[in-house]
């Protein structure tokens, strides 16, 4: 039967619903001693998993038995911060059947759900350097992406994104809406833009990124749009270019070490120190040659608190890594750092950064709406699908310009013998346009 169960998920093009989009059919076809549900949802500002956990969780539930039993999980664990009274509630009334599951209250801190720093949280054991989960008998996987696992035993391919739009907007919401909406469309519902200057995100205001809200649309791992004003420190920071973060490292880098201090990665045994690059920019000694040396940059999970919470400065010790980590991809050297024999850091427990801090820090407080989840009422007209919205290779497209489609249509498929994931037009329509990045499909 899980055979069968991994097809039905490979076929719905179901994916990790936030961060990197993995494929699920890759992720659970693996056997394994414990499942992690991820209900932590630990960036600033994005409240979807706990209000599907809230209204969802008989929904939710279906899909844990069917990752449960696929990967033959001996025990479960439902992970969820204690501050969200209401997603506790609900799952703590929820009547368990066959499959039984623990659920384990998290502290509110960031962050929270990056897939090691549960797994240690949870099982108490450590990933290895530049591992995953399984390398130590575990699977992690998000709130929103067991619901569509559900809804793909139930015929439905994913065509709907759960996004929460908040920020600078008139009235913060979370929505259901189809994958490809335009993101101007969402924050048109919400009631428009607040603010004279801002910039819009997809994802939270650690790890998101930068968009054009008239240009870009909702991808099965856009878990939030954030509209902030220009001159937040979270904008101020994505948009310095890589010049100008070296010029200023070379600068003004008190070689405190504050970054290194606050790393989850170094926190949990990891062979990663920001501060000692810092600190070789500062003496002028980071040369193309000397990046070789630098592979720990791989280590590096970009979460962002060395830079926007560790650094009294505001210097980017992760923007330097990214930077590293593309060079080395380029030349084609891989990490060489694998080390299982870690040991967490003495004073972890007291270096968690607490979500409000970190809130107040980034001058976002003030955006902390509950942003109910409300029906998405507006009609899409068109959808720009794009076709590299998952880890792996892109999909390629399997309809030209002109052609009918339904909602729920296979438009494009995994590459034979490739990482990847089937995209579905969650729209019904025609196809207007179709290049190497998105296919357009216009409602009849």
């Amino acid at each position: 039967m899980s055979e069968l169960e991994i097809e039905i998920i490979k076929n719905a093009g179901v994916v990790g619903a936030g961060g990197a989009g993995f494929p699920t059919h890759i992720k659970l076809n693996t056997q394994i001693e414990t499942l992690i549900i991820n209900g932590a949802e630990c960036e600033p500002l994005i409240n979807v998993d706990k209000q599907l956990l809230q209204f969802y969780f008989d929904k939710v539930y279906k899909g844990i038995k069917v990752a449960a039993s696929v990967t033959k999980a001996k025990k479960i664990v439902l992970a969820l911060k204690e501050k969200h009274k209401e997603a506790v509630k609900a799952v703590e009334n929820f009547t368990q059947q066959e499959i039984k599951f623990e659920l384990f209250k998290l502290d509110n801190f960031y962050p929270a759900g990056d897939e090691q720093v549960l797994v240690y949280e949870v099982t108490g054991k450590i990933v290895p350097e530049g591992g995953i989960p399984l390398q130590v008998g575990v699977v992690v996987i998000n709130v929103e992406t067991l619901l569509n696992i559900y809804k793909a035993t139930c015929g439905e391919n994913v065509t709907d994104k759960y996004v929460t739009v908040n920020g600078g907007v008139k009235n913060p919401l979370t929505l259901m809406v189809p994958v490809g909406t335009p993101v101007k469309k969402l924050i048109d519902f919400c009631g428009g833009v607040t603010l004279e200057e801002y910039s819009c995100f997809d994802g939270g205001p650690m790890m998101g990124k930068l968009i054009n809200e008239d240009t870009y649309a909702v991808k099965k791992t856009t878990k939030s749009v954030i509209v902030l004003p220009e001159d937040n420190i979270v904008v101020q920071n994505k948009k310095r270019d890589l010049s100008d973060v070296l010029k200023r490292a070379q600068a003004i880098c008190m070689s405190c070490r504050m970054c290194t201090d606050m790393c989850p990665r170094y926190l949990l045994g990891h062979d990663l120190f920001p501060d000692e690059l810092m600190k070789r920019i500062f003496r002028g000694e980071l040369s193309s040659e000397d990046l070789e040396k630098y592979d720990c940059a791989y280590l590096c999970c970009d979460c962002g608190l060395c830079e926007l919470y560790g650094c009294m400065m505001d210097l980017s010790p992760r923007s330097l890594f990214n930077y590293i980590k593309s060079e080395l991809e380029r030349m084609g050297i891989k990490n060489s750092h694998n080390r299982s024999d870690l040991e967490v850091n003495e004073f972890r427990e007291y270096r968690k950064v607490p979500v409000d801090r970190l809130e107040k820090r980034l001058e976002i407080d003030m955006y902390d709406s509950k942003t109910p989840l409300t029906d998405f009422s507006a009609d899409v007209d068109e959808v720009k699908l794009y076709l590299s919205q998952h880890a792996g290779i892109p999909a390629e497209s399997v309809v030209k310009v002109g052609d009918s489609v339904k909602t729920g249509d296979l438009i494009a498929d995994i590459p034979e013998g490739k990482l990847g994931a089937k995209i579905h037009s969650s729209i019904s329509g025609k196809v207007k346009q179709l290049n190497s990045e998105y296919v357009l499909i216009e409602r009849f």
